[in-house]
């Protein structure tokens, strides 16, 4: 004797079907339409009764693996794939997101995730399953990597956070994660699109924790080299706290300042002195000074003035023009062109000259560095 595989068909519904495996002679290949499966079967012993209690061998049931399609139903509901050319299972498709189903077609190899229905031995295929599980395991390998993050989108607010779908995966974060400071309105993101970091996998819960904060740590640097180049451009933000010394500020998603109280508008003095400054005001300001990511000094009394930009072009090498000696020193003497330019006479250059603190004279120009702030020159 020996074992094969067929398929029955329990009802009028091609999709309705069974897999059993029969002990035939040696040698004998068994076939036979849906119609008459049951007598069939009768000829071997099995009844069937007994056949819709067969399951599938267990190493067969939820594992992912790769299948073919080999049948789509017209109306779309569902379809068939081939397993390892070992038994087909069938996907309910109106259970699959619409971009899967839109994809699919007669002939593609994919990815399932395959079970049994332990009632009628039934192979079910998921595709999405299939997707989330190794998602699933994408994300956890991620945990503790500062270079991987997963696009989020933030479902629901619950008590001391949020849940948030991570393609598919329902992850926690926890409100103080939510973003670098402390939100003024934990609300304010439910429903958006975020980027998370996967942080730790918590087996009490089976829960992946994200955090969107570390996420926005790792665009600091970037975001710091694209405010300096473009610092004379204003700035919308909001307030994330007030001192009697000024206003903090967060603008360009991941970077805090501070406005001190002399940097602001009348009317912002004011609303501070009358504390009528709260957390999660707009606030419009320009980056003054960036001393490091983490001080900034903001204003809201316009764009930081370089009053070096455009020097070499006002002042080319040979050129002769006047100046005011503002300061004499053991190297050389140095000369204010214009107020905040100054450049140096080197004492190798001053041909014994008799030159005293504010005396103006006549210069002519050696060299312009407008990166290095110097100026060299010589008397006319």
């Amino acid at each position: 004797m020996t074992e094969q595989e067929i398929t029955i068909q329990l009802s009028d519904d091609p999709f309705d079907t069974k897999v059993v495996k029969v002990q035939v002679p040696e040698g004998t290949k068994l076939m036979c339409n849906e119609a008459y499966a049951a007598d069939a079967l009768s000829l071997y012993g099995i009844t069937d009764h007994q056949a819709k209690k067969t399951q599938l061998i267990e190493d067969n049931v939820g594992y992912i693996t790769r299948g073919e399609v080999s049948f789509m139903s017209k109306d779309g509901e569902r379809a068939l794939i081939d397993i390892e050319s070992k038994y087909t299972a069938y996907c309910v498709l109106d259970k699959e997101p619409d971009y899967i189903v839109e994809q699919l077609e007669v002939g593609m190899e994919i990815d399932v995730k395959i079970k049994t229905n332990q009632k009628t031995g039934d192979v079910i295929a998921s595709i999405s399953d299939a997707i989330k599980e190794v998602k699933l395991k994408e994300i956890k390998e991620a945990i503790g990597n500062s270079s991987v993050g997963f696009t989020a989108r933030v479902k629901e607010l619950i008590h001391g956070g949020y849940w948030v779908d991570v393609a598919g995966i329902k992850c926690f974060m926890p409100g103080s994660l939510g973003g670098l400071n402390k939100l003024h309105d934990f609300s304010a993101i439910v429903g958006k699109e975020i980027v998370v970091m996967p942080i730790t996998f918590s087996k009490e819960k089976d829960t992946i924790v994200v955090s969107h904060r570390e996420y926005l740590r790792t665009m600091i640097p970037s975001t710091i080299d694209k405010l300096n180049e473009t610092i004379k451009e204003p700035r919308t933000g909001f307030v994330t706290g007030t001192t009697k010394f000024g206003v903090f500020a967060e603008f360009d998603e991941c970077l805090t300042g501070l406005i001190p109280k002399a940097e602001l508008s009348e009317e912002m003095q004011k609303s501070l002195d009358d504390r009528n400054i709260k957390p999660g005001d707009e606030i419009t300001f320009w980056a003054k000074e960036v001393i490091s990511d983490r001080k900034i000094i903001l204003s809201q009394l316009g764009p930081k003035i370089d009053l070096w930009d455009g020097v070499d072009n006002k002042y080319k090498p040979m050129m002769i023009t006047e100046g005011k000696v503002t300061k004499i020193t053991s190297y050389g003497a140095f000369v204010e062109l214009e107020k905040g330019i100054s450049g140096l006479i080197h004492k190798s250059k001053l041909k014994g000259a008799d030159l005293s603190k504010g005396d103006t004279i006549n210069v002519k120009i050696g060299s312009v560095n407008v990166s290095d702030r110097k100026i060299t020159m010589n008397i006319a």
